[in-house]
């Protein structure tokens, strides 16, 4: 390249930054390097910014406008207008920017083919976002190669054939896009589902929050959790105006077609999803213009509870006894059976603290008991993963077989289930370390090994009607680097797991698609970890005591336990 476009992308945004700081009381309008522009997705003034990247220099040659081009791609103003200026009339027309957005790491390599006018786009791709949103984290080292080809217009070199889709370097990324959660429905309408997507930092976020809705959940989480909105629904017009913090919703005709059950469904669930941002109190739902009735409240529309707690008490087992503890004491739990001849290892517990599921010594018995119930084995199997109980009531682990891992999922009438879709195709070859399900029952958390590779996936949990689950949907995979050897919820979109190095020592790191990986601070002999509500909920085990996470470092909260786990 003539010149590091990383470099580049990063004094234009500074630039920018400096500008705006410098006059927060109007719009910047030096130059064309950046301006700010009100957000309708109600992020904060400092994240108002937009860039307005330069268009082409007069005699630039075809690298210099593919590089040009490749710039452009951080300036979504007026639909990309500066990057079109880098395309041939008939391509700047049909060219799609929102198709894909690729995120590079090292600064791109424009190669010439040996064909005239024609040349390569050499990428490290960190990730990709797709038109919906959603994004994709990439396997370290992952590279692209994109084909372009240039061609003279009036004397000057343009590109006359690229992929739609856009270019944003991994530094910019964050600056350009803004994470925000789309909420579904669970299957029994009592939780919020959390599926995270990114959308540009400009005016008409709003719009594409609602179009993304309409357009259902990703594809990990289909049959998993559910909308209120029909499948053809659509906006009247691509617009969601908010005028003074109002957000008027124009749908068309179908959400008459509807009871009043489900309308008021559908004005929560715009509510919700709505109301995140900032500029917004308040949703108005219309169809051409005209407020919809909802009618009177119906007895059937459920409180649908937001990112569930799971409070203060942890289970924990105590030489060949299970115990509560809290605040750094250990609790005995009254009217619990003798389990000494169970050896039991890896409790869980359910959110009322009354259902206890725990493993046998050899960790080849699932057995479920609770204060003043019985000991049950429901279930057996080879190298058992630590159990997770749902919240209708569902037990959960998962078994080694030759061909990969077998998920058991047991009910409330402790008989498991008989569904052959808890042995998804997806899972041949692999075997579960960890299995825990979200505290919204509607997503699994798996910690897996493939061919010696340690990976993180999340999958929906597809139910029937009753509550009954009946297979794990094609997962969405959240970790791609260093092995790691567990993972647990800490949130309705984090997770904590324990990352080894090449030093052999484990050390936690807080994942999360709303932002950048955390890494904590190591602690030699750590091998579990237990979490709450929220990263900084997060316990640590160890060979002679549980840690708490303080900071970025650890805590002795007691020793004399092991294997703590919070309800779920």
């Amino acid at each position: 390249m003539t010149s590091g476009l990383r470099g580049r992308v990063r004094a234009a945004l500074l630039v920018a930054v400096m500008l705006f700081l410098a006059g927060c009381s109007s719009i910047p309008t030096v130059g064309p390097v950046g301006t700010a522009t009100p957000s309708a997705g109600g992020s904060n003034i400092a994240n108002q910014l937009s860039y307005a990247p330069p268009g082409p220099v007069d005699g630039a040659g075809p690298q210099e406008i593919i590089e040009g081009f490749i710039t452009a791609g951080v300036g979504a103003g007026e639909d990309y207008s500066a990057a079109r200026e880098f395309l041939t009339p008939e391509l700047a027309g049909s060219w799609v920017p929102g198709e894909r957005v690729v995120i590079y790491g090292a600064d791109p390599n424009v190669v010439p083919l040996p064909e005239p006018n024609a040349f390569q786009i050499q990428l490290e791709v960190v990730a990709s976002v797709d038109a919906g949103g959603i994004r994709t984290n990439s396997a370290p080292g992952t590279t692209e190669t994109i084909q372009v080809r240039v061609a003279q217009q009036d004397g000057e070199w343009r590109i006359s054939g690229i992929p739609n889709g856009v270019m944003i370097s991994d530094v910019t990324f964050p600056t350009v896009f803004q994470a925000h959660n789309l909420y579904f429905y669970s299957s029994t309408y009592r939780y919020w589902v959390p599926d995270t997507r990114w959308f540009v930092r400009r005016s008409g976020i709003a719009a594409s929050v609602v179009n993304a809705l309409l357009a259902g959940p990703a594809p990990y989480l289909r049959g998993a959790v559910t909308s209120a909105f029909p499948a053809e629904t659509s906006l009247a017009r691509d617009a969601v105006p908010v005028v003074s913090g109002v957000a008027s919703v124009d749908f068309s005709a179908e959400v008459l077609d509807s009871s009043d059950l489900s309308r008021q469904q559908m004005a929560l669930q715009l509510e919700k999803n709505l109301r995140q941002l900032n500029n917004v109190n308040s949703v108005e739902m219309t169809v051409n213009q005209r407020a919809v009735d909802l009618g009177p409240e119906d007895d059937s529309l459920l409180a649908v509870q937001d990112d569930p707690r799971v409070g203060d008490t942890q289970i924990a087992v105590s030489g060949d006894s299970l115990m509560f503890f809290r605040d750094r004491q250990a609790v005995p739990i009254e009217d619990l059976p003798d389990l000494s001849e169970y050896e039991p290892q890896e409790p869980a517990v359910s959110a009322d603290l009354t259902t206890i599921a725990f493993l046998s010594g050899d960790a080849g018995t699932l057995l479920v008991t609770g204060p003043g119930k019985d000991v049950a084995p429901v279930a057996s199997g080879s190298s058992l993963t630590a159990p997770s109980v749902d919240p209708e009531g569902w037990i959960w682990s998962a078994s080694d077989e030759p061909s990969g891992s077998k998920v058991i999922a047991v009910g409330p009438d402790l008989k498991p289930s008989a569904q052959p879709g808890l042995k998804p195709s997806w899972l041949d070859g692999m075997k579960v370390r960890e299995l825990r399900i979200s505290r919204d029952g509607a997503r699994a958390l798996l910690v897996v090994e493939q061919k010696g590779t340690a990976r993180v996936l999340i999958a929906g949990v597809v139910r029937s009607s009753d509550g009954t689950p009946q297979t794990l949907t094609a997962p969405l995979e959240i970790w791609t680097d260093d092995p790691v050897t567990t993972a647990v919820w800490v949130g309705e979109t984090s997770v904590a797991a324990l990352q080894s190095g090449q030093d052999e020592r484990l050390t936690p790191v807080i994942l999360d698609p709303t932002e950048e990986n955390r890494t904590l601070a190591p602690w030699d002999g750590g091998f579990s970890l237990s979490g709450g509500d929220g990263p900084e909920d997060l316990f640590l085990q160890t060979a002679d005591a549980i840690y708490k996470k303080l900071g970025n470092g650890w805590i002795k909260e007691i020793d004399g336990l092991r294997d703590p786990a919070f309800p779920g």
